[in-house]
C-alpha cells in the first residue's frame, strides 16, 4: 500500500511539472513571435541608416573614397597598435534556456584567452544576470555590468549604453569593441557569433541591397543633405553604432527564448514519458496488491473450513 501511494504522489508531482514546462514553452513561443516583429522593425531602421551613409559620405560604401573618408573619423578609423579590447557579452537574466548561456560564456572565455595570447588585454561588458554571476564567481572583473535586462529592453537603455561605450572608446580606455552574442537561423538552430562594433565598419552589402528600393522611387538621390557632411556624420555614425548594438541584442534575446521554447518542449515530452512509465508501474503494483489480498482472503477462508 505504501509503495502505490508513493508512486501516485510522484505521478502527481510530475504532472504538475508538466503543466509548468508546457506553460513556459507557450510563453517562450509568444515572446519569440513578439521579438521577431520587433527585430524586423529594428533591422528596417538600421537599413535606412545604412542607406543614408553613402549620401552622408558622398561616396559608395566599399569605394576607395569612402574608405579614405572613414579613416578620418574617430569612430571608424582603425587604431594601431591595439592594446585593450572590450568584449560585450550578451547573456540571459533567466535560466531554463538550454545551453544558451554556456555557449556564449565559453566563446567569451575562448576569445579572452586568444587576446591574451596576442599580447592584448581584454575587458568585459556583460549583459544579463547569468553571465555576471558566472564571471563574478570566478573573480573576473567586469568593466560595464548590465544586470536587469530582458526582452522588453527599451531602445533608450541601449542608446545610453552605446553612448557610454563610444565615449570610453574615444577617450582611449580601449582600442576596440567586440560583441559576443548569438545569431538566429531557425527556432532549432542558433550560432554564437563574434562581431566588431568599434571601430565601426558600415555594411556595404546592406547599402547595396537598398539601392533597388531607391531606384524604384524614380529619384537619383532620395535625401537632401543639410548641413555639411561632417556635421551629418557626427550624428549618423553614432546612430548607426547604436542601432547595430540594438539589433544584435534583440537577436540574442530572440535566440534565448527560442532555446527556452525548445528546452521546455523537451522537458514536457520527458515529463509525459515519465508519467506513462509511472502509471504503468502503479497499475502493476496495484494489480499485485489486489492479487495478494485475494490470495490472503482465499487462504483465510480455506483455513477456517479446516
Amino acid at each position: 500500500m505504501a509503495k502505490t501511494r508513493a508512486i501516485r504522489k510522484r505521478i502527481i508531482s510530475v504532472r504538475n511539472i508538466y503543466k509548468i514546462t508546457r506553460t513556459m514553452e507557450r510563453v517562450a513561443q509568444s515572446k519569440v513571435m513578439k521579438l521577431t516583429g520587433r527585430l524586423a522593425h529594428a533591422n528596417g531602421m538600421r537599413d535606412e541608416v545604412d542607406r543614408f551613409l553613402p549620401v552622408a559620405l558622398g561616396a559608395d560604401l566599399g569605394s576607395v573614397r569612402a574608405a579614405q573618408e572613414l579613416e578620418l573619423l574617430p569612430l571608424t578609423a582603425h587604431r594601431a597598435p591595439i592594446k585593450k579590447v572590450l568584449l560585450f557579452c550578451v547573456t540571459s537574466s533567466r535560466g531554463l534556456c538550454g545551453g544558451y548561456n554556456s555557449r556564449v560564456i565559453g566563446a567569451a572565455k575562448e576569445r579572452m584567452a586568444g587576446l591574451r595570447a596576442e599580447g592584448r588585454e581584454p575587458e568585459l561588458a556583460v549583459m544579463g544576470r547569468k553571465g555576471l554571476a558566472y564571471f563574478r564567481f570566478y573573480n573576473q572583473p567586469v568593466l560595464i555590468p548590465l544586470a536587469d535586462t530582458d526582452e522588453n529592453l527599451p531602445f533608450s537603455f541601449i542608446d545610453e549604453t552605446a553612448v557610454d561605450i563610444m565615449a570610453r572608446y574615444l577617450r582611449g580606455e580601449f582600442d576596440g569593441v567586440e560583441v559576443i552574442s548569438t545569431r538566429y537561423k531557425t527556432k532549432m538552430v542558433q550560432h554564437v557569433r563574434r562581431s566588431v562594433l568599434l571601430p565601426f565598419a558600415p555594411s556595404a552589402e546592406r547599402a547595396q541591397a537598398a539601392l533597388p528600393k531607391v531606384a524604384a522611387l524614380g529619384a537619383a538621390e532620395p535625401y537632401l543633405r543639410e548641413p555639411s557632411r561632417s556635421e551629418l556624420l557626427e550624428v549618423v555614425l553614432p546612430m548607426a553604432v547604436t542601432l547595430e548594438l540594438f539589433c544584435t541584442v534583440l537577436e540574442a534575446f530572440l535566440c534565448e527564448h527560442a532555446q527556452r521554447a525548445v528546452a521546455m518542449h523537451s522537458a514536457s515530452d520527458n515529463a509525459q514519458s515519465m508519467i506513462k512509465t509511472l502509471t504503468l508501474t502503479y497499475n502493476r503494483a496495484r494489480q499485485a496488491q489486489i492479487t495478494n489480498e485475494m490470495i490472503e482472503i482465499v487462504s483465510g477462508s480455506e483455513g477456517s473450513r479446516k
